[in-house]
């Protein structure tokens, strides 16, 4: 090298072999490093000051590293320095690596004897296994394996026969959307919702398949499509009365169980087309008299299309809206007769015992009351058993110690009064009942809750607790008011603002009510004959009453059961004058109905823990459809512009409603139905029909009748006639202030 000169990092690559400076030492050289005497603190000093770089992974090059660190002009004396002080680290590294190794080697000599003896083992265990495998083999061939064949092949023959059963059901299943879309294709409505109705029997056998899942929940599409249709059809009627296709849709809607929807709808079918027709004519008219098509003219009501007739136009115009009213007319009379004929049939079927009205009459008496068993037990707490018991002891003292007869009688109705006033306190009381106009609480009950509260109850702390009391003042000493305990919750969702509390305590006190009635004719005897009016006062003004708390109690849980805030929020955001009629009805419609699904899955849930009677649920469902019924009305009323499309829009959402509502629950008729139909109504009548209307129909309040008017202002009320109806308003409200 010294002959050649200093040769370039490239063209010494060849010449410097990595194994060669950086192989790893043999077991010798192991021994001899570790036997060579090295300074422990130098050798740490050395490992720390090689480079961190060379620890970095497993496939560093070390060759390349240090050539691309050569300067552009190498010196020999340098390249010697430095690669002493690589060997130097190598043999440093060398070291370390050669201690550890030596230190560990009793432990991997000690561990490779255990694995040995542990393959030892094994070896053994392998030979036992398979011994014990080849005899039970034998055994297996010998007899288990023939039987148990046999008895799997016959469990598998029976399992398989279910299955192509199953299957085949399944196979049917499938087919049957495409017969219902023939047979809704030949209007046959009836088939197609036996059809459906039978398939949905039979899928809920299959259920726990996948496809069948997803074919119930399209069988339950296919029947609301059937009701979509059915209603199309309905429609078809009030101008084109086709008896064999009225018939097909009045079974169609029997077999569903609504009928009464079915009368519903038709009427206001009938109504539209009435409207419609005479409109359509009318236009045709005016345009045609007016020579042009401009479209201002279908922006009008019609009492004032109307003016736009002239003379020479009247008399065709009228032959023509005649005739057209003529065919609705007779449609309308067809419609009639062939329900009386089909009244008189059913009635004669029923008197000759071959009653046949429906599946809401079945499903209704499946769901007659929520409960946990079929036995209707009564609902009874402790306090009622024990103030049974206790009357019991009383009646027997009267029969033996007569002349006080009178004072335990007395004792009894203020024992039966403070139970009453504590289950009022405890679940009924609140400052709104009044403010909603629903009547919850009659005026006998205030007048006996205001009697019990100031004879009997203490609501002051006597000042002379260690005062004597006379004989009579005694007889009239007030109890303190009871209180509710803390361990009873009023206020979650999720148990109907304690529902089942509300319903053991009220239903308990009815009970009671029910055997003091029972008990009438026993204190009757026993009663003094100048005593007797108290008895008959307690009777008339305070147990019959017992029942009447059922109302003012569940009036709470329903008003807190549903968001009507929500809903009157989502009414705010619809429009209501478009300009033409709506086929789809408005998202807060599903809204409150999900509402309602909601809260007969927690009546669900309670009835599980407590049962609830049939009055209880009808009340719960009544006071929830009466605050809904009101609450559109409210947001009707909340309304600034509407068109005659949007009063429609309405309609079509309250049927929305009713049609849904009726799934849910079978009280009928729906409350509160006439409120919220007669308001939408309104809104077509003229100025004098409206005065007269507002002054007969007081259960609207000021500001909804306000609203009225003022939305009729500029379609058929002018600003005259809105100042005078106001004004009759006005004056219906003076004497309420």
């Amino acid at each position: 090298m010294t002959r050649q000169g200093l040769r370039s990092p490239q063209e010494s690559v060849h010449d410097l072999s990595p194994i060669e400076s950086f192989r790893i030492p043999s077991k010798e050289e192991l021994r001899e490093l570790r036997e060579e005497p090295i300074d422990p603190q130098a050798q740490q000093e050395i490992i720390n000051s090689i480079e961190e770089v060379y620890f970095s992974n497993d496939s560093f090059d070390i060759v390349k590293y240090e050539l691309e660190r050569l300067p552009p002009v190498l010196s020999l004396q340098e390249l010697e320095e430095y690669r002493d002080k690589l060997k130097q680290q190598q043999a440093a590294v060398s070291k370390k690596v050669a201690d550890l190794i030596l230190e560990k080697q009793p432990a991997y000599v000690q561990e490779l004897e255990r694995v040995t003896s542990l393959q030892t083992g094994l070896q053994l265990a392998a030979v036992i296994c398979t011994n014990g495998r080849r005899h039970l083999n034998i055994a297996k061939e010998g007899f288990t394996q023939t039987s148990l064949g046999l008895l799997a092949n016959q469990r598998k023959r029976q399992l398989l026969i279910g299955l192509l059963k199953s299957l085949r059901t399944i196979k049917t299943l499938q087919r049957t959307d495409v017969r219902l879309s023939e047979m809704l294709e030949e209007e046959d409505y009836p088939g197609a919702i036996q059809l459906c109705l039978e398939c949905q029997k039979a899928a809920s056998t299959f259920k726990h398949y996948s496809c069948i899942s997803e074919l119930n929940s399209k069988l339950q599409d296919t029947l609301e499509q059937i009701e979509e249709q059915l209603d199309v059809a309905l429609s078809k009627i009030c101008k084109n009365f086709d008896i064999s296709h009225y018939t097909k849709v009045q079974q169609a809607y029997r077999l569903l169980g609504k009928t009464q929807t079915a009368m519903d709808q038709l009427h206001m079918h009938f109504t539209q087309a009435i409207h419609n027709t005479v409109f359509q004519v009318v236009l045709g008219y005016v345009e045609l008299c007016a020579g042009n098509t401009d479209t201002k003219f279908q922006k009008l009501q019609y009492k004032d299309l109307c003016t736009h007739i002239t003379s020479d136009s009247y008399i065709p115009c009228l032959a023509d809206l005649c005739k057209a009213l003529w065919e609705v007319m007779l449609s309308y009379y067809r419609t009639m007769q062939w329900h009386e004929n089909h009244d008189q049939d059913e009635v004669a079927a029923v008197s000759s015992g071959k009653k046949l009205v429906s599946r809401e009459t079945l499903r209704s008496r499946k769901r007659s009351d929520y409960n946990l068993s079929k036995a209707n037990a009564p609902i009874l707490t402790n306090t009622t058993l024990n103030v049974i018991r206790l009357v019991g002891k009383y009646m027997q003292m009267m029969n033996i110690l007569k002349p006080i007869a009178f004072d335990v009688i007395h004792f009894m109705s203020q024992l039966f009064d403070y139970y009453l006033y504590a289950v009022y306190t405890f679940f009924g009381r609140n400052d709104t009942f009044e403010s909603t106009g629903l009547g919850l609480s009659s005026s006998r009950l205030r007048t006996t809750l205001n009697r019990i509260q100031e004879s009997l109850i203490d609501l002051e702390v006597s000042g002379d607790p260690t005062g004597t009391l006379t004989a009579a003042e005694e007889r009239k000493e007030k109890v303190p008011s009871p209180h509710l305990s803390h361990l009873v919750i009023l206020t979650s969702g999720n148990s109907l603002y304690g529902l089942a509390e509300r319903v053991v305590a009220t239903e308990s006190l009815v009970f009671l009510a029910e055997q003091f009635e029972c008990l009438q004719p026993h204190l009757d005897a026993v009663m003094p004959a100048a005593k007797k009016p108290f008895l008959q006062q307690f009777y008339s003004q305070t147990v019959s009453t017992a029942s009447e708390l059922r109302k003012p109690v569940y009036w709470i849980v329903a008003a807190k059961a549903i968001d009507y805030e929500q809903m009157l929020l989502l009414m705010a955001n619809v429009k209501w004058d478009v300009k033409e009629i709506m086929s789809q009805h408005n998202i807060y419609v599903d809204a409150l109905l999900k509402e309602f699904e909601e809260f007969n899955r927690r009546l669900n849930e309670v009835s599980k823990r407590v049962r609830i009677p049939l009055p209880v649920s009808n009340i719960l469902w009544e006071h929830c459809i009466r605050l809904a019924n009101r609450t559109l009305v409210e947001g009707y009323a909340n309304v600034k512009k509407c068109s005659n499309e949007g009063r429609a829009l309405m309609q079509l959402d309250f049927q929305q409603f009713l049609m849904k509502l009726e799934k849910l629950t079978d009280i009928r008729p729906i409350p509160d139905k006439e409120f919220v139909e007669t308001y939408i109504k309104a809104y077509y009548l003229a100025e004098n029909d409206m005065e007269g209307w507002i002054k007969e129909h007081r259960e609207y309040s000021t500001k909804q009748l306000t609203n009225l008017v003022n939305v009729c202002l500029g379609s058929h009320i002018n600003k005259k006639a809105r100042q005078k109806l106001l004004a009759t308003i006005d004056d219906i409200d003076r004497p309420k202030r």
